[in-house]
C-alpha cells in the first residue's frame, strides 16, 4: 500500500507540471510557406487571463510564468461571453527564406486586438507594437521575421459585446494572396447584392408609400450591418470600422424592430389580432430601448439574440392563429422566412452564448440571407401588385354599387311616390268611416315602407361615397322642436312623458353642420326609446361641454326607463338588422336599421354613439359632437307673408314626368294646393308646351328616357324667352351630389320624391312670391 501511495503522490505532483509545460516553438520552413493552408497558432500558444482587463505589456512580461498552454477546440478557443481580456504568447523560429509573414485573428468590429513582436527573453522596450493592415477582413498584421531568427509574439484579445472566439493564424505571402483572391470577390458580390436589395425596397417605399417596403429595407440593412460587423467584412472598408464599431449591436436591435413591424404588416395583426399587435409593439419598443442599454452594459449580442429568440415563438403562435383564421402565406414568402430562420437561429443561439462557435456559420449566413431576402423582396412586390389589383376591383365594385344604389333609389322611390301621394289625396276627399280607416292604415303602411326604403338606402350610402354630409348654419332649438313635434303624439299615446331639455343657450350663435342628419339620429334614438319603454319617461338632454367664440362641443343624451339591454346584447346593438332577440323583434317590430344608421351617421359627424344600460333598468344613448359657430343673422322686421290662395290659384305650372302614375297623383297633389297644372310625359313635349303657352313654374323629373330633365333644363336656359322661368327638380335619386348636379344644369330648386306636402307647398309659396315680385 505504501508503494502505491507513493506512485499516486508522484502522479499528482507531475500532472500540474505537465499541464503548465511550455508549448512547442513554431518553426517556419519553406515547405510550410508553400502549403495551401495557413498555420494555426493555438497549438504553439500559451495564454494568460486578465479578468480586470487592465494589464499592459510590462505587467504581462513580469508574470510570464503564469502563462499556461492552450487547449483549442475544432473551431478555435471558444470562451463564450466574457469581460476578461486574454494575452497569448507564441515563440516563432523562422528557418525559411521568407521574412514577410501575416498574422490574422478573426472577429467582429467590437473586438479589441493589440499585437507586439520582439525577441525571446527581451524586456518591454524591445517589443514593437504592430499596426493593423487596412482593408483586410479581420485584424491582420504584417510581421517582419528575419531568416534564421527567433521571435516572440504577444497579442491581447478582448470583446465585451460578442462571444469571444480566438483563432489566430499565420500566413505566408502566397497563402495570403490565395485567401484574398478567393474571399474578396465573393463578399463583394454578396454584400453588394444585399445592399442593392435594401435600396430596391427603399425606392419601392418612396414610390408606393407602403410601410412594408420600408420595414423590409431597414431589416435588410440592419442585419447586413450587424452580420458584417461580427464577421469582420467591414474591415475591408478602411473608413467604416471607426464608425460602425461604436454602435455595437444597435443595428441588430434595429433589424429586430423592423422585422416585428414587417411581420405585423404581412399578417395584418393590428386588424385581426389586436392583443398580439399590442404585445408585439411592446417588443418593438423594448428592442429600441435596448440600444443605449447595450452600449452601457455590453453584451449587445446576447441582448439581440435573446430578444429575437423570445420574439420568434410569439410570432409562431400568431402565424398558427392567422392560419386558423384562413390566412395563407405565399409559397415564396414561406420559403424565404424558413431560410432566414434556418440561418438566423444558430446565429442567435451563438450570440446569446447558448451554443458554441460553429465554423462556417457566419460565412454561409450571408448566402442564405441573400437568397432568402431576394425571395422576400419578390414576394413583397407581388403582394403589393395583388393589393393594387384588389383595390382596383374594390373601386370597380364600389362604382357598380354606387350605380346600383342610384338605380334602386329611383326604382323604389318612384312607385312609392305614387302610393304615398294617392293616400294623401284620398285623405282630402269625402270618405266613409270605413274608407277613412282604410286610408289611414294605407298611409301608415306607405310611410313605414318609405321609411324602410330610406333606411336601407341610407345604410348602403353610408358604406359608399354617395352620402354627402351638409355643413350649413342652423338653430339647435329648431331641430329639437321638430323632433319633439313629430314624436310627442307617439309618446302621449303610450302615456309616456317626453322631456326635451336644451341647455345650450347662445341665442346669437348658430351651429354649423348637417341639421337633417342630426335630426335623423335624434328621431331614431327617441323613437327607439319610446318603442321600448312601456311606462315612465323618455328624455333628450343637450349639454354644452366646451364652448368658445368659434366652436361648441355638445353632449346629446337620450334616456328612458324602458326594458334595458343586457351587457351581452349591447355588443351587437349597432349591427345592421340586429335586435336584442327574436322575441323583441316580434313584440316591438322594426328592421333593426335605425341604430346602425345612427351609429354611422354620428361617426360621419365626428363622434361616437355609445350606450349605458342595464337589463330592465332603462338605457342611455349618448354621443358628443363639435360644431363650428356662426353669428345668427338679424331678423328682418318685415317677414314676407304667405301669398293668398287667390295669388296661388293664378299660377300656371307644368309637371314633367315620364311615369303616368306620378303625373296623375303629382298633378292632383299640386291642384290640391290651388295651383293650375299641365302635365308632360317627356322633355320634348315639355319644350313644345313651354314655347306654346306661358307657365309660371316647372316641376321637372330628372330621370326620363330620351331627353332627360338635365338636358331639358339646359335647353330651357338656352332659350332667351324662358331663361327666367323657375324650374324645380323632382328626383328619386336621393344621393350625394344630386342637388349640385341639378343646380349645375340650371334648375332653381330640388325636391326628393316622394315629397311631403309641406315641402311642395313651401316651394310653391316661395316661387310664387318670387314670380309676383319679379
Amino acid at each position: 500500500m505504501t508503494r502505491y501511495a507513493g506512485y499516486c503522490l508522484l502522479l499528482l505532483l507531475w500532472l500540474p507540471l505537465a499541464g503548465f509545460a511550455e508549448p512547442p516553438e513554431l518553426v517556419l520552413t519553406d515547405a510550410l510557406a508553400e502549403q495551401p493552408e495557413s498555420l494555426s497558432l493555438l497549438d504553439y500558444a500559451a495564454m494568460l487571463e486578465d479578468p480586470a482587463g487592465n494589464l499592459a505589456l510590462p505587467d504581462v512580461l513580469a508574470v510570464g510564468k503564469q502563462f499556461f498552454p492552450v487547449e483549442p477546440g475544432d473551431g478555435g478557443l471558444d470562451l463564450f461571453l466574457t469581460r476578461s481580456a486574454y494575452w497569448l504568447r507564441v515563440d516563432i523560429h523562422n528557418l525559411s527564406a521568407k521574412k514577410d509573414w501575416y498574422f490574422r485573428i478573426p472577429g467582429s468590429l467590437s473586438r479589441q486586438v493589440q499585437v507586439y513582436l520582439g525577441a525571446v527573453g527581451g524586456d518591454a522596450g524591445t517589443f514593437t507594437p504592430q499596426q493593423r493592415m487596412a482593408y483586410s477582413r479581420f485584424s491582420q498584421y504584417r510581421l517582419l521575421l528575419p531568416s534564421n531568427t527567433e521571435s516572440r509574439l504577444y497579442f491581447r484579445v478582448q470583446d465585451r459585446q460578442a462571444p469571444l472566439v480566438i483563432k489566430p493564424s499565420l500566413y505566408s505571402p502566397r497563402q495570403m494572396l490565395a485567401e484574398v483572391m478567393l474571399t474578396y470577390p465573393i463578399y463583394s458580390f454578396v454584400i453588394g447584392g444585399l445592399l442593392t436589395l435594401a435600396f430596391y425596397n427603399l425606392l419601392y417605399f418612396f414610390y408606393l408609400r407602403d410601410r412594408s417596403f420600408l420595414a423590409l429595407s431597414v431589416f435588410i440593412l440592419g442585419f447586413v450591418l450587424e452580420m458584417g460587423s461580427h464577421s469582420g467584412v467591414w474591415h475591408y472598408f478602411g473608413f467604416v470600422p471607426q464608425y460602425l464599431a461604436a454602435p455595437g449591436d444597435a443595428f441588430g436591435l434595429i433589424a429586430i424592430a423592423a422585422g416585428i413591424s414587417l411581420s405585423n404588416n404581412w399578417m395584418e395583426t393590428r386588424r385581426h389580432l389586436p392583443r398580439f399587435y399590442r404585445l408585439s409593439r411592446l417588443v418593438f419598443w423594448v428592442s429600441l430601448l435596448l440600444i443605449p442599454t447595450q452600449w452601457w452594459l455590453g453584451y449587445g449580442t446576447a441582448f439581440t439574440g435573446v430578444l429575437a429568440l423570445l420574439a420568434m415563438p410569439l410570432f409562431a403562435v400568431a402565424v398558427i392563429i392567422r392560419y386558423q383564421q384562413g390566412f395563407r402565406f405565399p409559397f415564396m414568402l414561406r420559403t424565404g422566412v424558413l431560410l432566414v430562420l434556418l440561418g438566423f437561429i444558430p446565429t442567435l443561439l451563438r450570440g446569446a452564448g447558448l451554443i458554441g462557435d460553429v465554423p462556417m456559420l457566419t460565412d454561409s449566413m450571408y448566402f442564405i440571407l441573400l437568397v432568402a431576402l431576394v425571395m422576400l423582396s419578390l414576394t413583397q412586390a407581388e403582394q403589393v401588385r395583388i393589393k393594387s389589383e384588389q383595390a382596383e376591383r374594390i373601386a370597380v365594385a364600389n362604382q357598380a354599387k354606387d350605380e346600383f344604389l342610384t338605380t334602386m333609389s329611383h326604382e323604389l322611390r318612384t312607385p312609392m311616390s305614387a302610393v304615398v301621394n294617392a293616400g294623401r289625396l284620398l285623405k282630402l276627399t269625402q270618405l266613409s268611416g270605413a274608407q277613412g280607416e282604410y286610408v289611414t292604415r294605407l298611409n301608415t303602411s306607405a310611410q313605414h315602407m318609405l321609411a324602410l326604403i330610406n333606411d336601407i338606402l341610407d345604410l348602403a350610402r353610408l358604406d359608399s361615397s354617395l352620402l354627402r354630409m351638409e355643413s350649413i348654419p342652423f338653430r339647435l332649438a329648431d331641430v329639437l322642436h321638430q323632433a319633439e313635434q313629430l314624436l310627442v303624439g307617439q309618446a302621449h299615446g303610450k302615456q309616456l312623458k317626453l322631456d326635451i331639455s336644451n341647455q345650450f343657450h347662445l341665442l346669437k350663435k348658430r351651429l354649423t353642420g348637417d341639421p337633417t342628419r342630426l335630426r335623423q339620429v335624434l328621431l331614431n334614438l327617441l323613437n327607439n326609446a319610446i318603442k321600448f319603454t312601456p311606462a315612465g319617461v323618455v328624455s333628450l338632454t343637450v349639454s354644452p361641454l366646451e364652448v368658445s367664440e368659434t366652436e361648441a362641443r355638445l353632449l346629446f343624451e337620450v334616456r328612458d326607463t324602458g326594458i334595458g339591454i343586457s351587457a351581452k346584447d349591447q355588443q351587437k346593438l349597432f349591427q345592421p338588422f340586429s335586435q336584442v332577440d327574436s322575441s323583441t323583434a316580434r313584440q316591438y317590430g322594426g328592421s333593426g336599421l335605425g341604430l346602425a344608421i345612427s351609429y354611422k351617421l354620428v361617426q360621419r359627424m365626428g363622434g361616437e354613439l355609445q350606450v349605458e344600460s342595464r337589463f330592465r333598468q332603462g338605457s342611455c344613448f349618448y354621443f358628443t359632437l363639435g360644431f363650428p359657430l356662426q353669428d345668427a343673422p338679424g331678423v328682418s322686421a318685415e317677414t314676407p307673408a304667405a301669398p293668398p290662395s287667390s295669388q296661388r290659384s293664378s299660377l300656371y305650372t307644368l309637371l314633367v314626368d315620364d311615369d303616368e302614375m306620378n303625373r296623375f297623383f303629382g298633378g292632383e297633389l299640386i291642384r290640391s294646393l290651388g295651383v293650375k297644372v299641365e302635365v308632360a310625359d317627356s322633355g320634348e313635349q315639355a319644350l313644345r308646351l313651354l314655347r306654346e303657352r306661358h307657365f309660371d313654374l316647372v316641376f321637372m323629373d330628372v330621370g326620363m328616357p330620351g331627353l332627360d330633365g338635365y338636358a331639358t333644363t339646359r335647353l330651357i336656359r338656352a332659350d332667351r324667352h324662358l331663361q327666367g322661368l323657375p324650374v324645380i327638380a323632382l328626383t328619386a335619386h336621393a344621393i350625394a351630389g344630386e342637388r349640385e348636379r341639378c343646380l349645375q344644369a340650371g334648375m332653381d330648386d330640388y325636391l326628393t320624391k316622394p315629397f311631403e306636402v309641406e315641402h311642395l307647398e313651401a316651394a310653391v309659396r316661395h316661387w310664387s312670391r318670387r314670380t309676383a315680385t319679379g
